[in-house]
């Protein structure tokens, strides 16, 4: 699947079919509530159509003393796949439901938390983790191989591959001991020799249990975004989509006190600006449980379109909703916050595709949600949806908009219509109140010189949707 807009075919418009997805799903094999059956069973009865489960790969934090970083090291962990080793167990219920359900699509995916750092205060005895928030979603690898190799702290892809270093990391704790026990007897007392001995074998002990391999990055020097690009190219690599979830959520987890001498703080605050520093990952959580800013105009997700127009980036960035769901209840309930997708065949592939090429939109509401009936713009080229990219002679285009409710009640809305283009300018082009169902056309008398794409924030008292972007190409 290539992972830029399309070109919509000016010849014909496909008939595409809407699917609800929830995405963003923990059960009882990591940190939910419900069981993936009962996820499903709920799904059913909720009328969503695509599940996108994402249980944590591995939750574990762990911070070692120099210099045996491995064999003196404390560690905090919760249940995970990789921690409870049920990575594959976890793939083959995904496969089981997907297949015993006729209605309804079950992806498989894991959340990551690919890094962090420590920052720790010696005279104050206060370890600070930071970046634990800093979290991704892999989504349709279909293989625990590939999600296993992924690089995370603490999992199998943190480590470089084998080479020449390995061996010399294992020789000289071995030529120390053998220093120590035959050449030194001469020139050492009984006591340096054994701590000789000693220290040779820590570190031997200490090697052997990382298998004398050298890690890609640590928590004890901060790496920046690369710990996190290295993860997204992984990902892509192994034919996989990757999202930043929730990226302006701040830590909720309280301090820990261990054994009352220290204290174990996590401060991790929003982190926006991941949208624009890294690169090549599908998209991001354009809504979800929280504020969130970066789809305000001339905002972080902007500057990423912009960057694509501009051909600086090889493709953009789509949004999507994203439930978090660990447990049923009022704000977090399976269908409270949705993607909507277009997909032209109610399949896996025909999912994946439509996640890929971001055809659809994000939306909170539960059983209040809008609904984007109609989402085009047409030029004299034809008509695109959410995704693709238009071709413009420089003739007049037309934006085409239906909003609605899906319950059918009616509700006053209030819609922006949002527009960028490669000089770097964002602007709202139309701002328009009204009741569902509420149309809109804007037409603009030229069509644009330089490429440009449109897109949609619409909020009313009860719901709030996003809509992914549609480019035209112009003719400057």
């Amino acid at each position: 699947m290539s992972p830029a807009s399309t070109m919509a075919d000016p010849q014909s418009m496909p008939t595409y079919e809407r699917l609800r997805a929830s995405i963003h799903i923990h059960s009882t094999y990591s940190t939910g509530a419900e069981s993936l059956q009962s996820i499903a069973e709920l799904a059913h009865e909720h009328g969503v159509d695509v599940l996108v489960v994402t249980d944590d790969d591995l939750l574990e934090v762990s911070y070692g003393l120099a210099p045996w970083r491995r064999l003196l090291r404390y560690t905090e962990s919760d249940r995970s796949l990789l921690g409870e080793d049920t990575l594959e167990e976890y793939l083959e219920e995904v496969r089981r439901l997907d297949a015993s359900f006729e209605d309804l699509i079950v992806l498989d995916g894991i959340e990551s938390a690919p890094y962090y750092t420590w920052d720790v205060d010696w005279q104050a005895r206060r370890w600070t983790v930071r970046g634990w928030n800093r979290h991704l979603l892999a989504v349709g690898l279909d293989d625990a191989g590939a999600y296993r190799a992924l690089p995370i702290l603490g999992g199998e892809g943190e480590w470089l591959p084998q080479d020449g270093g390995s061996i010399l990391r294992m020789l000289w704790p071995l030529l120390g001991l053998f220093y120590a026990v035959r050449l030194s007897r001469r020139m050492h007392g009984g006591r340096v020799r054994l701590i000789i001995c000693v220290a040779c074998l820590i570190f031997l002990v200490d090697g052997a249990l990382k298998k004398f391999r050298t890690p890609r990055f640590t928590a004890y020097e901060n790496s920046g975004v690369q710990p996190y690009q290295d993860w997204i190219d992984a990902v892509a690599a192994a034919g996989g989509l990757s999202y930043w979830a929730h990226p302006e959520a701040a830590s909720t987890i309280p301090p820990r006190s261990i054994a009352g001498v220290a204290q174990v703080r996590n401060e991790s605050q929003g982190h926006a600006e991941d949208l624009v520093d890294t690169r090549h990952y599908t998209g991001f959580a354009a809504l979800y449980g929280d504020t969130i800013t970066a789809t305000e105009p001339g905002r972080e997700w902007d500057q990423t379109l912009i960057s694509y127009l501009r051909g600086d980036r090889a493709r953009p960035a789509w949004g999507m909703g994203e439930i978090d769901f660990h447990r049923n209840e009022p704000g977090g309930r399976l269908h409270d916050i949705q993607t909507v997708l277009l997909v032209d065949q109610r399949t896996r592939r025909g999912v994946l595709e439509a996640l890929s090429r971001g055809r659809g939109y994000a939306v909170r509401g539960g059983d209040e949600a809008l609904s984007l009936r109609r989402w085009r713009v047409r030029t004299d080229a034809g008509e695109a949806v959410s995704g693709q990219l238009l071709a413009s002679s420089g003739e007049s285009s037309k934006v085409m908009v239906t909003i609605d409710k899906e319950n059918g009640l009616e509700e006053r809305v209030d819609l922006r219509l949002i527009r960028g283009d490669t000089t770097g300018r964002v602007e709202v082009v139309a701002q328009i109140s009204g009741n569902t169902p509420f149309q809109v056309e804007h037409v603009e008398a030229e069509g644009p010189a330089v490429g440009c794409y449109y897109r949609l924030l619409v909020r009313s008292g009860t719901s709030v949707l996003s809509s992914n972007p549609i480019f035209v190409r112009g003719d400057g």
